[in-house]
């Protein structure tokens, strides 16, 4: 029996990639800069540094470009209200009400992750969440899920939407849920797929 559950964020808890995506791609239009890929694909389930490394080949203009997009950022924030999915909420109450503990482990910012949480009224139903960017190695390196699921114990079950997060909890012996998602990503490595995480009710 699964005592607890380990979600990423960016894919299943909330719908956020598309615009992440969006607003790199506006930034990169805005400058007159051509992007080191325009496919979504490329940078599912990474971290920040590895997407910026997607985005631009050249070291020191990189570095130059990321501090000039978190004021891009700032400007043009994204509201995690409006991104959340509907599910979400009903699901960790029920979750909760099952003495389930639950976690966010995510390659994304904490100060992202925490916004997140804290707008979307998430607050009372996390027992504990990480960041990729707090680590030396994120995702597909298994140490952020070895980590959660130490700190909520028992037997800990992964719910994920990327093949690189897939991989990550795979590799932490986690029984690994693959939540589908509206573009094409490889999610053969998991051990089932879900079209809706009420679906996830049905596994825990």
């Amino acid at each position: 029996m699964y005592t607890s559950v380990i979600f990423d964020m960016d894919g299943v808890l909330i719908d956020s990639e598309q615009f992440y995506f969006e607003r790199r791609m506006e930034y990169f239009d805005s400058i007159g800069l051509k992007p080191g890929s325009r496919d979504l694909g490329d940078y599912i389930g990474k971290t920040e540094e590895a997407t910026w490394q997607q985005l631009v080949e050249d070291e020191s203009l990189r570095w130059e470009l990321k501090k000039d997009y978190e004021q891009f950022q700032q400007k043009n924030p994204i509201d995690f209200r409006q991104f959340l999915k509907p599910e979400v909420q009903q699901v960790m109450r029920e979750l909760k009400a099952r003495r389930k503990k639950i976690a966010i482990a995510s390659s994304s910012k904490r100060e992202n992750i925490e916004e997140m949480v804290e707008q979307c009224g998430l607050v009372s139903f996390i027992n504990y969440l990480i960041s990729g960017e707090e680590l030396q190695e994120s995702k597909p390196h298994p140490e952020i899920y070895q980590i959660s699921a130490k700190k909520l114990g028992g037997n800990a079950i992964a719910v994920e939407d990327s093949f690189i997060g897939i991989a990550s909890a795979k590799a932490a012996g986690l029984y690994t849920v693959a939540l589908k998602q509206l573009y094409e990503v490889d999610q053969s490595s998991a051990d089932c797929q879900i079209s809706s995480l009420l679906d996830l009710l049905g596994i825990v």
